[in-house]
C-alpha cells in the first residue's frame, strides 16, 4: 500500500482581527504544503478581484500544489506556477515596468512522500515541524535558515525608533520601515541574493530548499507560516518536541489562543518579542503518515 499524508487539522486566522489572511495551506495524498503570502508594501492593488496581490498569488500556488502529480519535480511545479503568475500578473497591469517591491510573494513550506522517504521542499520562512510515531525523533527546518534572528533585530530596531506599535496593526505605515521593507523586498529573487520565493520569478525554483528528513512512517507533524510557528521561534512558549505534542493532546485552536494571547494581551506593543505586526497571519496543518 502507498503511504499517504493525511490532514489531520488545519487552522488559518488573520492576524487582522475582521481581516484577510494570506496564508493558506493543503494536501494531495503524496504532499502536503503551507503558504505564507508576504505582505503587500505598494500603493495599489493589480489584482482588484481579490484581497490583495498576495491573496491572488496565494491561490494560485495552492491550486499548483494541489494538481501536482507525484512524478513530477516540486521545481517544475514551482518554474511553471511562477511563469503563469509573471504573465497574468503583468497582463491584468497592463505593464511589466512595474517597481519590484510590488510584485507579490509568497514563502511555502512542503512535505512530500517519495517511495520510503519523507523530503521536505521549500523557499522562504514558513515550517516544518516531523516527528516519528516509532522513536520521537523530531526532524524541524525552515528553508530560509537564520533569518529569524535577523528580523527579529530589525523589527527591535524599528520599534525603538517609533516607540512601538502605538494600537496599529503592524509598524509598515512609517515612512522609514516602509522604505526600508521596499528596499529589502526589491532584493529578492535576484541572482546571487538572500531570499528567493514563489511569485513572478520562474528561475526561483532552482533556489528550492530540499531536504531528506530522515523520518520514516509512522509518522506526524506539523507544517507551519511564521505566523503559527513564532510560538516556538520568537515566543519560547513551546520546544519543536513541545510544539507538536500540544498540537496533537490540545488541538490547533488551544494554541492559536495561546499565540494571540501573548501577542496582544502579554506584549500588544512588541516590547518582549519584537516584530513587524502586533499579530501575524497564523496557519498550520497538521498530518499524519499512518
Amino acid at each position: 500500500m502507498m503511504t499517504r499524508i493525511e490532514v489531520v487539522a488545519s487552522l488559518n486566522d488573520p492576524g487582522k482581527p475582521g481581516g484577510h489572511s494570506e496564508d493558506r495551506a493543503g494536501a494531495n495524498g503524496h504532499s502536503a504544503f503551507v503558504i505564507d503570502g508576504a505582505t503587500g508594501i505598494a500603493d495599489r492593488r493589480v489584482m482588484t478581484d481579490h484581497p490583495s496581490d498576495a491573496a491572488w498569488l496565494a491561490d494560485h500556488a495552492a491550486a499548483a500544489f494541489s494538481r501536482a502529480g507525484s512524478e513530477e519535480s516540486v521545481a517544475a511545479v514551482v518554474s511553471r506556477l511562477n511563469e503563469e503568475a509573471r504573465a497574468t500578473y503583468f497582463k491584468t497591469a497592463g505593464t511589466g515596468d512595474l517597481p519590484r517591491y510590488m510584485w507579490p510573494a509568497a514563502a511555502f513550506q512542503m512535505l512530500r512522500v517519495e517511495g520510503d522517504r519523507l523530503v521536505s521542499y521549500g523557499l522562504g520562512d514558513c515550517r516544518l515541524f516531523l516527528q516519528s510515531e516509532d522513536d520521537g525523533e523530531v526532524f524541524e527546518t525552515t528553508a530560509l535558515k537564520g533569518n529569524r534572528d535577523r528580523e527579529i533585530a530589525a523589527a527591535r530596531a524599528h520599534l525603538a525608533r517609533t516607540g512601538g506599535f502605538g494600537g496599529k496593526n503592524d509598524i509598515g505605515g512609517d515612512g522609514q520601515t516602509r522604505a526600508a521593507l521596499r528596499e529589502s523586498r526589491s532584493k529578492h529573487n535576484m541572482p546571487g541574493g538572500r531570499i528567493f520565493t514563489l511569485g513572478l520569478v520562474p528561475e526561483a525554483a532552482n533556489e528550492i530548499v530540499r531536504e531528506e528528513t530522515g523520518i520514516k512512517a509512522p509518522a506526524r507533524g506539523l507544517l507551519c507560516s511564521d505566523g503559527f510557528a513564532a510560538l516556538c521561534d520568537n515566543y519560547d512558549a513551546f520546544g519543536p518536541r513541545e510544539l507538536i505534542d500540544a498540537a496533537f493532546d490540545e488541538g490547533l485552536p488551544a494554541l492559536l489562543a495561546r499565540l494571540r494571547e501573548i501577542e496582544r494581551i502579554t506584549d500588544p506593543e512588541g516590547e518582549r518579542f519584537p516584530r513587524y505586526k502586533v499579530s501575524d497571519d497564523a496557519t498550520c496543518l497538521a498530518f499524519r503518515i499512518p
